[in-house]
């Protein structure tokens, strides 16, 4: 075998090494933690293209997660609509009934809630959508009744109802009830009094109540976000949220 035939095989078999150590690192950044990484940083299409790739339960939960996120900060309308049940149906194609895990059921109630919001409450409860929000976060609440998102999705639920039918009717009709609301959202400032994103998922709750005791608590807990440095892209938008919440509260 000549020098140069020899040069050439070792090439050869060099060329298809390096692309195999390439192929090889890029899927093995591919992974879940990779995705939350570019969620982190604002890239929330890579991050859902990414947790797509993976067949894990983990990366199916946050892959429905980061698609309701991305479409409430991003998306309007029937695109948002249309988003939300993608994310919904991620979660429906997981045997729900087969798991234990409360931020499946989480999801599934974030994307649906999500989506009544867009059709309009009411529309929502006359849908029975309201109906089904409650039932994956009772089912989340059962695994852990200490889960910060299950209790504040749990209090927004109360929440909503009693704003859109106030309170008598809320409690009458659908049994909404403005103490259970506020039950479930002192459970979840609790855990979740360092995030800012639940800090202004509360005040938004408290703000829904309507109460004076209500508005006193959503401008305490506005605040208190605001002292909380961003360290996430999405932190950023809420906090550009809880402004334009404060100047409703205050006007």
């Amino acid at each position: 075998m000549g020098t140069y035939t020899k040069k050439v095989i070792i090439s050869f078999f060099l060329y298809f090494f390096i692309l195999f150590i390439f192929c090889f690192q890029k899927i093995k950044s591919e992974n879940l933690d990779f995705a939350k990484k570019e969620f982190l940083l604002g890239n929330y299409e890579s991050a859902i293209d990414i947790s797509s790739k993976l067949n894990d339960l983990d990366s199916k939960i946050f892959q429905a997660r980061a698609i309701s996120v991305y479409a409430y900060f991003f998306l309007k309308d029937e695109l948002a609509k249309d988003k939300y049940l993608e994310a919904y149906e991620i979660i429906k194609n997981v045997s729900l009934e087969e798991t234990k895990n409360a931020d499946l059921y989480i999801e599934a109630a974030h994307a649906l809630g999500r989506y009544g919001q867009k059709i309009g409450i009411m529309s929502a409860i006359t849908e029975g959508i309201a109906d089904r929000v409650k039932r994956y976060i009772d089912k989340a609440l059962k695994i852990d009744d200490s889960h910060t998102l299950a209790n504040l999705s749990k209090g927004m639920w109360h929440a909503e109802i009693i704003n859109q039918a106030g309170k008598t009717l809320a409690k009458v009709l659908y049994g909404a009830n403005i103490k259970k609301a506020r039950n479930h959202f002192s459970k979840a400032y609790k855990s979740g009094k360092k995030e800012i994103s639940i800090l202004y998922e509360l005040s938004y709750g408290y703000y829904l109540l309507g109460e004076n005791e209500d508005l006193i608590l959503a401008k305490k807990y506005l605040k208190e976000l605001s002292l909380i440095a961003t360290k996430a892209h999405i932190e950023k938008l809420y906090k550009n949220k809880a402004i334009k919440l404060q100047n409703k509260i205050t006007s």
